[in-house]
């Protein structure tokens, strides 16, 4: 699934695998290291995190170099993925995992080779925000490279380091040495693998015009939106089959699950009976045991009046805020409640005035909520009873109006802005 870049089912395959029984903790490293690499493929960077975290702590315990080696080598990519900004960038974090990662990949030649790719990518992204480039650390990267292609015994290994060169050659630019480079890239690539042409042609767009070969470059844009147009009716026709399949599995699951459905929902009922009567009493005994004005602070300090409101749901004033301050605090605690009153108010202003800038509507504030939630465009579409072209559209116009280019960017500049 993941050859030919179906990135969902890839990982549901890879959950599966996780959870069989007679998986050794080896084996479960292993998977792990799989799930974080599909994670970078679909923009969960601390989904993806997390599971190279866990192969590595499973490698270590195992004790077997290479699986250790693995499970650095996709922290390193991680790391590397967070290179958004120049205040976000990871790549001295990265150069440190990914170093520590080919110390213990010294007995496999092939991973060896992979890491020395990343190794060029993190130098790379040294000279990102330099101008002019280091032409010190440049030459490093393209060294690494040329390392990799030298280790490997992969005989489509040369291939594979094509885009890595192509990203060198653009940064020192050596714009006919990329622009071949493009070309051979597309050259090796199958006839339907069009997301990856799509790279392609985007490169060759920007080095032609670099180049002053404006004719070209106009030639290279076109191929890219033709690619683009065939990479999506791809995943869409591949997205109905899957759904298809899906709704007649989920017919057949649902005539079975009806025989147990009614013992099933008194089991639950009688589970959470008992479970709201537990945490109830243990919510009781933290309230009375905890601290009253940190108790208070939590509950003023809510989602609700902090959040970004749109121009039909205007925030909270600073006299409703202040007076539920001191509703809350007391008189005694009267120069604090206003100055968190102060706090609130102008947290929610600020909030607010950034989000109309941006003119976010109220439906795709609730698009983002719901990819915030984990859900796949799928999931969204149908818990808003909608189709997914629609949720894409929807996607579209929030990347263009908050000026990302993922959904990691999305989310982590509506957590900013308090939007989830």
């Amino acid at each position: 699934m993941a050859s030919i870049q179906e990135w969902e089912p890839a990982t549901e395959y890879a959950i599966k695998a996780l959870s069989a029984a007679d998986l050794t903790d080896g084996g479960k490293s292993l998977v792990l290291c799989r799930l974080a690499s599909l994670d970078i493929m679909t923009w969960r960077d601390a989904q993806g995190w997390e599971h190279a975290v866990q192969a590595e702590q499973l490698a270590r315990a195992e004790g077997t170099d290479t699986l250790i080696a693995s499970a650095l080598l996709q922290k390193g990519r991680l790391q590397l993925c967070g290179a958004i900004t120049e205040g976000e960038a990871q790549d001295e974090e990265a150069l440190g995992t990914l170093r520590e990662a080919l110390e213990f990949a010294s007995g496999s030649p092939n991973l060896q080779a992979d890491i020395l790719l990343q190794l060029s990518q993190a130098y790379i992204g040294l000279n990102r925000f330099k101008t002019p480039i280091d032409r010190e650390i440049y030459e490093k990267a393209g060294s690494y490279i040329n390392q990799a292609v030298a280790l490997s015994t992969d005989p489509s290994f040369p291939s594979r380091a094509l885009p890595y060169w192509m990203r060198w050659y653009r940064q020192g630019g050596n714009w006919q040495d990329g622009i071949e480079c493009c070309h051979k890239v597309l050259e090796g690539l199958g006839k339907e693998d069009y997301l990856m042409q799509s790279q392609c042609w985007n490169n060759l767009v920007m080095l032609y015009a670099q180049s002053g070969d404006v004719e070209n470059a106009a030639s290279a844009h076109q191929q890219y939106v033709y690619a683009m147009e065939y990479y999506m009716q791809q995943k869409a026709d591949t997205r109905l089959q899957d759904m298809e399949t899906r709704y007649e599995t989920s017919l057949k699951e649902a005539r079975l699950s009806r025989m147990r459905l009614w013992v099933t929902i008194l089991i639950i009922l009688a589970v959470a009976l008992i479970g709201i009567i537990a945490l109830t009493q243990v919510y009781i005994r933290k309230i009375v045991a905890s601290d009253r004005g940190k108790e208070q602070l939590l509950r003023l300090i809510s989602k609700d009046l902090a959040s970004p409101r749109l121009a039909d749901s205007p925030a909270p004033d600073y006299s409703t805020i202040r007076a539920r301050c001191h509703e809350l605090l007391g008189e005694d605690d009267s120069s604090m409640a206003d100055e968190i009153a102060s706090y609130i108010t102008n947290l929610a202003e600020e909030r607010s005035r950034r989000v109309k800038e941006l003119g976010l509507t109220a439906r795709e504030i609730e698009v983002i909520r719901l990819s915030a939630e984990g859900l796949s465009v799928a999931g969204i579409a149908e818990r808003l009873h909608v189709s997914i072209y629609t949720i894409k559209n929807h996607k579209q116009n929030i990347y263009l109006k908050m000026d990302v280019r993922s959904n990691a960017e999305m989310l982590r500049l509506a957590n900013e802005l308090g939007i989830v």
